[in-house]
């Protein structure tokens, strides 16, 4: 556990939440409406912040990355034969990402929310939504807020 995130858990004020973040039609960088200063606005209020999405796109554009985000999830590792036998291709899918992730760190989070984006609709600037990332957090277990709702304030 992030040492940082102590002092938090202990507080009856605060409820410790992890978010984690599709890239894509979602943030600012890629098509979307969350800006990054609303996921250093998370982190500065002590959630824990992360990306389930294009990584390198977000390295390349967000110089800061590393005092933004705690995580990275869905990493793409190429081709693999491995993953074959399990039927999969050359990724691990989000939905085992975010379950995997939600059982193995942060002891004491009271919910894990999954911003992105629902399959073949428009966000607010008109990007039709590649990611099925709804369908992914409802099968992880994970609390979805769409991208759009998550710029307008939902939390």
């Amino acid at each position: 556990m992030d040492l940082r995130y102590v002092h938090l858990l202990n507080s009856k004020e605060f409820t410790l939440k992890v978010y984690a973040f599709d890239v894509d039609e979602c943030l600012e960088i890629s098509n979307g409406p969350v800006t990054v200063e609303m996921l250093r606005e998370l982190r500065k209020e002590g959630h824990v912040v992360g990306l389930c999405g294009a990584l390198c796109r977000f390295l390349q554009k967000v110089p800061d990355w590393h005092q933004i985000i705690s995580f990275t999830l869905n990493f793409d590792f190429g081709f693999n034969n491995w993953y074959s036998q399990w039927g999969l291709n050359s990724h691990i899918p989000k939905p085992v990402w975010l379950h995997c992730f939600k059982y193995a760190t942060f002891p004491g989070v009271e919910e894990y929310v999954m911003v992105g984006n629902i399959f073949g609709e428009k966000n607010s600037l008109g990007y039709v939504c590649g990611s099925h990332d709804n369908e992914a957090a409802q099968q992880a277990g994970w609390r979805f807020i769409k991208e759009d709702d998550f710029a307008a304030g939902a939390r």
